[in-house]
């Protein structure tokens, strides 16, 4: 086996929290946006995490506010392309990022380390 030297360079991640607040000023939904560069663009990419919204807001429009936000901040960072992340048994959450034109595409691998 051939010898290998590893290398590492940092890289710099911009990470945004959005939230949505209701009439008294409580929280009822937020996301988290993250901007991410690698070697093979020249544009950054955006990576949707932890879309929330709290269950007795669902369907009044909070997630549609927060997507909107999500996607207006990563077209303005010149973004080239937008990954959402959303657990497997969550049907009805795929088929809203469907209907709000993203397509599922691969699939995401996971290791928890605690």
């Amino acid at each position: 086996m051939q010898d290998y030297h590893v290398s590492y360079a940092e890289v710099n991640t911009l990470g945004i929290r959005i939230s949505v607040t209701g009439e008294i000023g409580v929280e009822v939904g937020h996301v988290y946006v993250f901007f991410i560069t690698n070697d093979l663009h020249e544009q950054p990419y955006a990576l949707f995490e932890d879309l929330c919204v709290i269950a007795s807001e669902r369907s009044r429009g909070v997630g549609n506010t927060l997507l909107k936000e999500a996607i207006k901040l990563a077209t303005e960072r010149g973004c080239y392309k937008i990954l959402a992340t959303s657990r497997t048994e969550r049907e009805e959450v795929h088929a809203w990022y469907t209907r709000k034109g993203f397509e599922r595409f691969g699939y995401e691998f996971r290791m928890e380390l605690n």
